[in-house]
Formats: structure tokens, sequence, C-alpha cells
């Protein structure tokens, strides 16, 4: 009986070839900036909406996702998805609360929010890679 490849193994795209993640990821990070822009500056354009949305999906599930890089993908995916959704509530409720609720406000939080979590995951990986140094010197 022939064992099952990974999940990764199955989807990296082309044989012999990587997937085209950073192609992807710079397009998506584009459309993600137009829409933090476009939200900050003010409606004008029809997309206004959708590229807001896309924003406040991406920030905080992006973050997480980046941060749990050791789990599958759909582990990861699965994990995302759970701060979007506790990220967005959490931060509609907080200034619903406070009574200071605008677009601009949750997207700037919800902003907040995802660069912490991105900051604190990057901040980890660099502590773990300055104890590994030092472990294979000393």
């Amino acid at each position: 009986m022939k064992p099952s490849s990974s999940l990764t193994e199955r989807h990296r795209g082309s044989p012999g070839g990587e997937a085209p993640t950073p192609v992807l990821a710079a397009a998506w990070c584009a459309v993600v900036t137009a829409g933090v822009l476009l939200t900050l500056t003010g409606p004008g354009a029809p997309w206004h909406s959708a590229l807001t949305f896309a924003f406040l999906m991406a920030a905080p599930g992006g973050a997480v996702a980046l941060a749990l890089a050791g789990l599958d993908p759909w582990s990861r995916a699965v994990a995302a998805l759970g701060a979007v959704l506790a990220v967005n509530t959490l931060v509609a409720q907080a200034l619903l609360m406070l009574g200071s609720w605008s677009v601009r406000a949750g997207v700037a939080a919800v902003g907040a929010a995802g660069w912490l979590v991105l900051t604190g995951a990057l901040g980890g990986r660099l502590v773990r890679r300055l104890r590994t140094a030092r472990e294979r010197v000393g």
C-alpha cells in the first residue's frame, strides 16, 4: 500500500517547480493595502467596501497564519479564521461600548491588533534564532 503524500507535496504546483505563492502574496498585499488606504482616505470607489472587508480579514488572519507557520495548512487556516472572527468581534464590541465606533477607527484598531500579533511572532522567531545560534557557538 502506497502512503499518501502530504497536502503541501500534492499542491506544490508544477512538477519540479514551486507554487506561485510569492506572486499571490504580493497581489493580496496590494489589494489589502488599497483597501486600507481607501478606508482611511474616504469612500469614493465602488469597490471600497470589498477592499475594506479584505483588509479586515487579512490583517489578523495573516498575522496568526504567519505566527503558526509550523502547523499544517488546514490547521493554520482554521486558527486564522478563528482569529479573524475574534479580533473583529472584540474590536467592534469595544468601540461600540466606548461610544467611538467608526469605520476608520475599526480599521485602525484591527490593523493595530494584526500588527501586534505579527510583531510578537517575528520577535519570537528572532529570539529562537538567537538562542539556537548561541547554543551552536557555546
